[in-house]
C-alpha cells in the first residue's frame, strides 16, 4: 500500500513538472509568434514605403546626377529588403532603409525645381504618412520583442532557448535623425 501511494505521488510530481515545462515552452512560442505577427503589420507599410523608392529615384535623378551613389545604394537596399525572408534580416534592412529614404527626401528639398513638382510633394506626403503609421506599429512590435527576449533569458526558460534554438529578435529602431 505504501508503495502505491509513493508511486502515485511520484507520478503526480512528474505530471506537474511536465505540465509546467509544456506551459513554459508554449508561452515562449506564443511570444515569438506575437513578434512575427507584429512585424507582419509593419511589413505591409514598409513594402509600401519601399515601393516609393523607384518613383523617388525617377523624380530626383534628373536634377541630381551627383547624388547617384545615394540612389544606387537606396535601390540596392530596396531589392535586399524585398527579397529578405527572415525577420532578423528584414528588421536590420528596415533600420538601414528608412533613414536613407528620409535623407533622399531632404536632399530633394534642396533643389527648387524639384520642390515645385507636384509629384515630389505627393511622394513626400505619402512617405511622411507611412512613417507615422510605421512608428505606431513599431511601438507594439518592440514591446512584443522585449517580452519575448526577456522570456527566453529568464530561468528556467534559458534551457528551452538552448535546447529548441530560440534566438533573440532585434528591435526595430525609429529613423535616426538625418544630417547633411
Amino acid at each position: 500500500m505504501e508503495w502505491l501511494i509513493f508511486i502515485i505521488f511520484i507520478l503526480t510530481l512528474v505530471y506537474f513538472l511536465i505540465r509546467q515545462l509544456v506551459m513554459i515552452y508554449n508561452n515562449m512560442v506564443m511570444l515569438k509568434n506575437n513578434c512575427y505577427k507584429a512585424f507582419a503589420n509593419i511589413d505591409v507599410l514598409l513594402k509600401k514605403q519601399v515601393d516609393l523608392i523607384p518613383m523617388l529615384i525617377v523624380i530626383t535623378q534628373k536634377a541630381m546626377g551627383h547624388e547617384k551613389i545615394l540612389f544606387e545604394r537606396l535601390a540596392e537596399n530596396r531589392d535586399h529588403y524585398l527579397h529578405a525572408d527572415v525577420l532578423d534580416q528584414k528588421v536590420n534592412l528596415a533600420n538601414q532603409l528608412l533613414p536613407q529614404i528620409k535623407k533622399s527626401l531632404i536632399i530633394a528639398e534642396n533643389y527648387p525645381e524639384l520642390i515645385s513638382e507636384k509629384n515630389l510633394y505627393l511622394l513626400q506626403t505619402q512617405a511622411k504618412e507611412l512613417e507615422e503609421c510605421i512608428a505606431d506599429r513599431r511601438e507594439f512590435f518592440n514591446q512584443s520583442v522585449t517580452l519575448y527576449n526577456t522570456e527566453i533569458h529568464i530561468f528556467p526558460n534559458v534551457f528551452f532557448k538552448l535546447i529548441f534554438n530560440f534566438k533573440d529578435i532585434p528591435l526595430f529602431y525609429p529613423s535616426r535623425e538625418v544630417t547633411l
